[in-house]
């Protein structure tokens, strides 16, 4: 009985812990500290927006963000910003699907002068279904905390 309760005990730890590590935070201010270059979520026509932090500079940083709807228009729009989220470094971008079966994709880059922290911001549309996919390429050190 004491071993059935401790390992039902081990395993709930083990899913919250695993829940919570791949957590996409909605806080500004405490934003998901990114380990992977690439982050794959749905789109569910829900008024939310994400906000995740990595390093990056010095150099050319590219976002690359693919939509694929299941289910009407539907997309997400993003931008990069400072480590105070109050600096927007790259502005207004987004990428839509027109329709059901449809993908759409989005290119942005920007070249950094310093190693900083920044905050990608996404706020997928509040209607349509479907999955985004982002991808974060050049000079960025993922799963570092830089200065903030």
């Amino acid at each position: 009985m004491k071993k059935s309760l401790l390992l039902a005990a081990s395993l709930l730890v083990i899913i919250v812990a695993t829940g919570s590590a791949f957590a996409q935070s909605t806080d500004r201010d405490h934003p998901t500290p990114l380990r992977s270059d690439e982050i794959k979520g749905e789109l569910k026509g829900e008024e939310i927006e994400y906000f995740y932090s990595f390093t990056a500079g010095a150099g050319e940083v590219t976002l690359t963000v693919d939509v694929k709807s299941s289910g009407g228009t539907t997309g997400t729009a993003f931008e990069l910003l400072d480590a105070d989220a109050n600096k927007v470094l790259i502005c207004c971008e987004g990428a839509q699907a027109g329709s059901t079966g449809e993908s759409g994709r989005e290119v942005a880059s920007i070249k950094l002068g310093k190693r900083q922290t920044v905050i990608l911001h996404l706020t997928p549309f509040k209607y349509g279904n479907g999955t985004f996919r982002v991808r974060i390429g050049g000079a960025v050190a993922l799963g570092e905390h830089g200065q903030r």
